[in-house]
């Protein structure tokens, strides 16, 4: 019986011991940047962000409406082996290669309202996404 309690106290030690936030102290001491760019601060005004990550654009369907937001960003968040470049259906943009923590502009606002399609490639997979200028109906 003592035997049992004594293995679960370990094992309930161990898995709380996994379960600790933050980085090793090895990690620490490296002074690397961390891979991730995830940020709690809300972009500028007049900015909304699309994030590249795990093959897809999040939010891949966006309605942008341009009396508060005029310019998109898209934010390369994705592993550091995986290369975006996003193309505009109609060539309205193409960005340059974007590599982890890259990011792309592209402003709206001199455009005329309307869905305008891109997509990029990751391999032989095409990934599709839209931004809806149109004002609301």
């Amino acid at each position: 019986m003592r035997a049992r309690w004594l293995t679960s106290i370990a094992l309930i030690a161990i898995f709380l011991s996994a379960c600790s936030s933050g980085p090793s102290d090895t990690a620490l001491e490296s002074g690397k940047t961390p891979v991730s760019t995830t940020t709690t601060e809300p972009p500028p005004e007049g900015i909304v962000v699309v994030v590249i990550e795990g093959g897809r654009f999040r939010p891949s369907n966006l309605k942008l409406d341009l009396d508060e937001a005029w310019i998109v960003e898209w934010r390369h968040e994705d592993s550091a082996e995986r290369e975006y470049m996003l193309e505009s259906r109609n060539e309205e943009f193409t960005s340059p290669p974007l590599n982890t923590g890259d990011t792309f502009e592209f402003d709206f606002s001199e455009l005329e309202p309307g869905i305008y399609r891109y997509f990029s490639f990751l391999g032989n997979n095409r990934i599709p996404g839209s931004i809806d200028t149109r004002p609301d109906q």
